[in-house]
């Protein structure tokens, strides 16, 4: 099999597999007609693997984890498999390396295990992670968009709404329809209170209907949150949608996210203290319509309290986001 057909299976099979399975697998990898004791899988996750039938324990010594490569040994079915994991995120280095591995034990006839941690040792400083941990603002602004995904946008509109997310496009607004924007502010403070760091942040083009999202979280190291469980609350929603998955996924990486920050000292826990929604009218504080920045300033920060105002209804919300989509 090429890598492409390695990457097209992958995705057949994260489209195609159904809730409650752990794995799923291909049709046997095969070579001139006949099976080779190889087989393609997804997980609940979407995660990508390799498997191969093995006899025998492992290596004793296998190589570390790097950003979530992984090697390892897993008993399915009443026998022994070597597993070669890796996150969708990395599927083109991966089929890469999965192709060599293949070659490895059906060409050269190698031990699968040998050659599985040979392998991985040669990969690793490819997939060691070159980006610092996520920061604390990023995790935090992150969180709030993620919120607003889970309880708002993916019961109104299932999956599609991954496409409605605009966050990690660098876009005026974190949700972008053709009828509705919505911006979402995250803060630890106990008020409604958030930094607007863009002159135009508060308006919406013409036509389109403009809400805020005031998210507030509560950091504790025994929070019920995080990202990750943030992360796989909107995977485990739209696991069956192939496409959906693919473009989430790339958004986590374009944002800096990686499995390492799972194991992070760095990973930001917390409780949601509160989460309302407010329009943007005329009655909202911001700057006024048209003003522009004096000649020779280049930004402008300033600070809003949505103290008094009045609070939309998470049912109306629900069905503005429905309407945008029809």
């Amino acid at each position: 099999m090429t890598n492409e057909d390695l990457i097209t299976a992958w995705r057949d099979l994260r489209a195609q597999r159904t809730p409650g399975e752990d794995l799923i697998a291909t049709t046997p990898v095969a070579r001139d007609g006949r099976e080779t004791g190889l087989e393609l899988a997804v997980d609940a996750a979407g995660d990508l693997h390799l498997l191969a039938r093995v006899d025998g324990a492992a290596e004793r010594n296998l190589p570390p984890d790097y950003n979530s490569l992984r090697l390892r040994q897993v008993h399915m079915a009443g026998e022994e498999w070597l597993d070669l994991h890796s996150p969708a995120a990395h599927e083109t280095m991966f089929a890469a390396l999965c192709g060599q591995f293949i070659e490895a034990v059906l060409a050269d006839q190698r031990d699968p295990w040998a050659a599985a941690v040979s392998i991985v040792r040669s990969w690793q400083s490819a997939w060691r992670p070159l980006r610092q941990p996520m920061s604390r603002s990023r995790q935090i602004g992150l969180a709030g968009e993620l919120l607003v995904l889970r309880l708002l946008w993916l019961p109104a509109l299932g999956s599609d709404a991954i496409h409605m997310w605009s966050g990690p496009d660098q876009e005026r607004h974190d949700f972008v329809s053709d009828r509705l924007h919505i911006e979402v502010k995250t803060t630890m403070r106990s008020r409604h209170e958030h930094e607007i760091s863009r002159v135009d942040q508060l308006t919406a083009p013409e036509g389109r209907r403009l809400l805020l999202a005031s998210v507030q979280l509560e950091e504790s190291v025994a929070g019920a949150d995080s990202l990750a469980t943030l992360i796989d609350a909107v995977l485990g929603a739209i696991r069956r949608d192939g496409a959906a998955l693919d473009v989430f996924l790339t958004a986590l990486s374009v944002l800096g996210w990686t499995d390492e920050m799972r194991r992070s000292p760095e990973l930001i826990r917390f409780n949601v203290r509160d989460a309302q929604i407010f329009e943007v009218d005329d009655e909202f504080p911001a700057l006024p319509k048209g003003f522009e920045l004096p000649a020779g300033v280049l930004a402008i920060r300033y600070t809003i309290s949505l103290a008094n105002l009045p609070v939309l209804d998470s049912a109306d919300v629900a069905e503005a986001m429905r309407e945008c989509h029809l």
